[in-house]
């Protein structure tokens, strides 16, 4: 069985645990997610996501 999870909400998910676990408080958590902005409009954003798509697809060709 395959299962496919987009990358914003396992980051998201990741995010809101580290807030709960206060290792995250509000301000830095905001600027993480500010910058997450500014990098999906960039020009870096077409390098970071097929580097996410090899990764992913790397994961997905180990047998765990």
């Amino acid at each position: 069985m395959r299962l496919t999870v987009p990358a914003v909400v396992v980051l998201g998910v990741l995010m809101v645990v580290l807030i709960r676990g206060q290792r995250l408080r509000g301000g830095p958590a905001a600027v993480a997610v500010a910058f997450g902005f500014q990098l999906a409009h960039g020009q870096a954003a077409p390098a970071i996501t097929e580097t996410c798509r090899l990764v992913a697809q790397f994961i997905g060709r180990l047998h765990l």
